[in-house]
């Protein structure tokens, strides 16, 4: 037998044992139907192929953002998915998002809104809140819970030393910030003015929302924070923390602190 035709022989062979000339057995998925619309969402345009199971690419190009039919659905040996959008014509999956029903997009509009006016109406109650905040007298606890509540708001944002937010604070104006917003107090917009402010408290007796808290030097301050309860604090710490609550420590316990509430 000559050599050409015992390779074909052992092609044929092969084939039929289920395996391929290259020695890997294709893993064939049966197509199955489907009813999806689907849009390619390609950079620029998607191959079409005749099969996809290694099957030659047709001579035509689908376009970026037409819009197709999907007869079929089918999986190749290597797990990729692919659409059958017409007689031969394959296309895989992977260019193309569903195209969203009517009824679909009617929903998600309406979901939209709604999510929308939610945040509407919290963001004019918390407004309404504030605004009652200020109105209420030196001492109530509505002043205090607002500063510590709009104090919690700010953390995670930047330190930036010079900075009077909102997006970023040094830890005066951080203070500074929610002390005016939250309860229409101006404290000053430095540590050194901050720290005359309201009436002493003694460190050792203990704190009350929105109390100051002040470490401080022989000569001035050099930090301040507001006590926002449960042995916790909001401080702009420094350019590597940023705004951060944080808790009491023994071993960095504040020396004087200031209730202006």
């Amino acid at each position: 037998m000559k050599k050409s035709n015992m390779i074909k022989f052992s092609a044929a062979a092969l084939t039929f044992l289920g395996i391929s000339a290259t020695g890997v057995k294709p893993v064939k998925q049966p197509a199955q139907a489907a009813s999806k619309r689907i849009k390619v969402i390609s950079k620029q345009y998607v191959t079409v192929w005749a099969n996809y199971q290694r099957g030659r690419h047709v001579a035509t190009h689908l376009k970026k953002g037409s819009s197709h039919f999907v007869y079929q659905t089918a999986t190749d040996s290597m797990g990729n998915l692919w659409y059958r959008i017409g007689k031969k014509e394959w296309v895989m999956a992977k260019y193309f998002n569903q195209v969203k029903s009517a009824k679909k997009a009617v929903k998600a509009k309406k979901t939209k809104a709604k999510v929308k006016k939610t945040k509407t109406v919290k963001k004019a109650r918390s407004a309404a809140s504030l605004a009652a905040s200020w109105s209420a007298p030196m001492g109530s606890k509505a002043r205090a819970k607002a500063v510590v509540s709009l104090a919690k708001q700010q953390v995670g944002k930047a330190y930036v030393k010079g900075s009077k937010g909102p997006n970023a604070f040094d830890n005066a104006s951080l203070v500074a910030y929610v002390y005016k917003q939250a309860a229409g107090v101006n404290t000053g917009s430095s540590t050194k003015s901050q720290v005359k402010k309201g009436i002493a408290v003694d460190p050792s007796s203990g704190f009350a929302e929105g109390d100051l808290l002040f470490w401080v030097s022989k000569n001035k301050p050099y930090n301040v924070a507001i006590y926002v309860g449960g042995g916790k604090y909001v401080t702009a710490a420094g350019d590597q923390q940023g705004v951060v609550q944080a808790s009491l420590s023994t071993y960095f316990w504040p020396s004087r602190a200031r209730r202006v509430l």
